[in-house]
């Protein structure tokens, strides 16, 4: 082998570890990312335009508790979609962070889901933040919840 070769063969080696590695976090990507379950399937039309969400947003205002290892916590819905919701609370969760959710929705009906902070604004400061809160994606949801967020986003647009 030349002198010129070794370089050469070190970066077809890399360059084929980068696609391997391309490869295999698309396909990790493709599969972890249909972390809801629910029996029924979800057919709500994606949103257009600036909004890049997979679910249209509705404005709520319902409270909500999350239970966590150190106890509940008292918090409000500000918004809600199929995919997730905006809550408001005094102590934010940390990133990742799986909990059960209870949500008062209309007619005062529970609403019961599986989520996962997904993000959080408790590192902005205080003049800069309209509501302090977080990001959630529902994980798992009921049957009854899927139908009232339907309902709720059907009557907002």
């Amino acid at each position: 082998m030349g002198a010129s070769t070794i370089p050469m063969l070190g970066g077809m080696i890399c360059f084929l570890g980068i696609v391997l590695l391309s490869v295999v976090y698309y396909f990790w990507k493709f599969h972890t990312h249909s972390e809801v379950d629910c029996s029924t399937s979800l057919s709500l039309h994606p949103t257009t335009g600036a909004d890049k969400r997979a679910y249209p947003r509705a404005d709520v205002n319902w409270a909500a508790s999350m239970e966590t290892p150190d106890g509940r916590i008292d918090a409000q819905v500000k918004n809600i979609s199929l995919g997730g919701a905006f809550i408001c609370c005094k102590r934010l969760l940390s990133i990742g962070e799986v909990f059960p959710l209870t949500m008062i929705g209309p007619d005062n009906e529970p609403v019961m889901a599986t989520a996962k902070v997904v993000w959080s604004n408790v590192n902005v400061p205080e003049e800069k933040v309209v509501n302090r809160g977080m990001g959630v994606r529902f994980l798992k949801m009921s049957d009854r919840h899927i139908q009232i967020v339907r309902q709720i986003s059907q009557e907002n647009n």
